[in-house]
């Protein structure tokens, strides 16, 4: 008896340490969510504009304050804190469904356009 009481205050401990901050959304058209914080990870899945993210907080993971980190589905990685929102953004996909649609991307072309959105860097000019 004292080995399942025992075993549930862990399980129950681990699983406390996770704290919601709060739902945010992805700006960019396409992107991904990391599996660590930093442009060149490895994705754990892409998304897209509009698509909402629980923001976590982990005692167990230390991030910098460019990133996030975000439980979407049954995966739990990092996404640039820049590409959050609080609100629904306006997204290319709800303005024009039917040219979106028309596209026809699969997963794989999704993806890679997500990873050139990942590795684009705005504003900055090199000579």
């Amino acid at each position: 008896m004292k080995k399942w009481i025992i075993l549930f205050i862990f399980s129950t401990a681990a699983i406390a340490q996770d704290k919601a901050v709060g739902v945010f959304y992805f700006i960019p058209l396409l992107g991904h969510v990391h599996q660590s914080p930093a442009r060149t990870s490895p994705s754990l899945t892409t998304i897209q504009c509009g698509h909402p993210l629980k923001v976590i907080e982990d005692s167990k993971v230390v991030i910098s304050e460019e990133w996030a980190y975000v439980s979407v589905a049954d995966w739990k990685g990092f996404v640039w804190k820049k590409h959050l929102l609080a609100k629904r953004p306006d997204c290319f996909q709800a303005r024009y469904p039917k040219f979106f649609d028309a596209l026809s991307l699969d997963l794989s072309e999704l993806y890679y356009w997500g990873r050139l959105h990942d590795h684009w860097e705005e504003g900055v000019a090199r000579p």
